[in-house]
């Protein structure tokens, strides 16, 4: 028997691949194996958790600080069902409650001074794992995506390569409040692709903690969707050296 295994998709592609995901239940690629009787597919599932009809995708939390037990909340939800080891059809489509790497019955957390539309997190491999939204249909402008106003500190220019080297930095208090602002007030198209150049932007926020996003300066767009104005492409590109 021909046995068939997928690649995880690492950070970088994820970004891109990210509607391919909620279109085939989040699986690393689809196969042509669920329509060949006898195949075996073995999928390597992209860390997420689901809930509310809202994705959300497990994140890291480098150059921050990783999260604490003093960082959660209440329960939001419990873990439904687990797909790694249950589902073989790359065709899935996921449910709420379904999870990628969670055990049923798994507890799921608020996590303090957030939404929960924005951020979960839960206990996985003797730690914490913060979960971020990424795909929600509900969501309208930034802000609904990003929980992010008033709450951030300085905005890191990281490098596409590595996602961890700065390669330029936004610190003056008023100029990253009116970014944030432009982020929240911004339009949101989650079926819009971003382009060729693209950089990761790194929130560091007040807590410690950092929200980081690709963003592509010739599209404008901020994923997951977020459509920024040209205001914002220029104050970035201010910021790198020149």
């Amino acid at each position: 028997m021909r046995r068939e295994r997928f690649t995880r998709i690492p950070p970088l592609s994820l970004i891109l691949c990210a509607l391919f995901f909620s279109l085939c239940g989040l699986s690393g690629c689809s196969s042509p194996a669920g329509g060949f009787p006898g195949t075996n597919t073995v999928i390597d599932w992209v860390n997420f958790v689901r809930f509310g009809g809202i994705t959300y995708i497990a994140v890291d939390t480098r150059p921050g600080r990783a999260l604490a037990r003093s960082d959660l909340g209440p329960v939001f939800a419990t873990v439904q069902f687990k797909l790694e080891g249950n589902v073989h059809d790359p065709g899935y489509q996921t449910k709420d409650g379904d999870a990628a790497f969670l055990a049923a019955g798994s507890k799921v957390y608020t996590v303090k001074g957030y939404r929960p539309t924005f951020r979960l997190a839960a206990q996985q491999d003797n730690g914490l794992t913060l979960y971020e939204a990424d795909t929600n249909p509900h969501a309208r402008k930034g802000g609904d995506l990003l929980d992010i106003e008033g709450k951030v500190r300085s905005i890191g220019i990281l490098s596409e390569q590595d996602a961890i080297t700065e390669l330029g930095a936004i610190k003056d208090r008023s100029q990253v409040a009116k970014l944030v602002d432009e982020i929240v007030q911004a339009p949101v198209d989650q079926k819009r692709q971003g382009g060729d150049l693209s950089y990761f932007l790194a929130f560091h926020l007040f807590d410690g903690t950092v929200v980081k996003r690709t963003y592509w300066p010739d599209t404008g767009l901020l994923e997951r969707g977020i459509l920024l104005p040209a205001s914002f492409g220029q104050a970035i590109k201010a910021a790198l050296p020149t």
